[in-house]
């Protein structure tokens, strides 16, 4: 499994959080799930960090059978529709937004 992890590392200021966050969690969130090949969209906000953590404010995973799938997805016009429902709000965002590509390789447990 291939879990493409968006991180955005930063704030949003108080009187726009909550419309950001709802825009995050509705229409970016329903834009991501329209990707070809797409296993599941998550988001994750954070519920508590480490004193010293960096300052996430929260993280998108695109979960794909194998990278050729993320690529193709990526590759899609599905992409500029994401961008697009992205960039409506990103502007209340004041840091930077980074990707980075896991493989499961090991688990354990059952489904949450």
């Amino acid at each position: 499994m291939i879990v493409r992890t968006a991180i955005l590392e930063g704030t949003v200021a108080p009187a726009d959080k909550a419309d950001f966050d709802r825009h995050m969690r509705t229409t970016v969130v329903a834009a991501l799930g329209r990707y070809p090949g797409l296993i599941k969209a998550v988001l994750r906000e954070i519920a508590e960090a480490d004193a010293d953590a960096p300052s996430i404010h929260m993280a998108f995973d695109l979960y794909f059978h194998s990278l050729a799938d993320m690529h193709a997805a990526l590759a899609s016009p599905v992409r500029q529709a994401v961008r697009a429902e992205l960039g409506l709000f990103m502007p209340r965002f004041q840091g930077r937004v980074y990707h980075v590509v896991f493989e499961e390789t090991a688990q354990t447990g059952g489904q949450p």
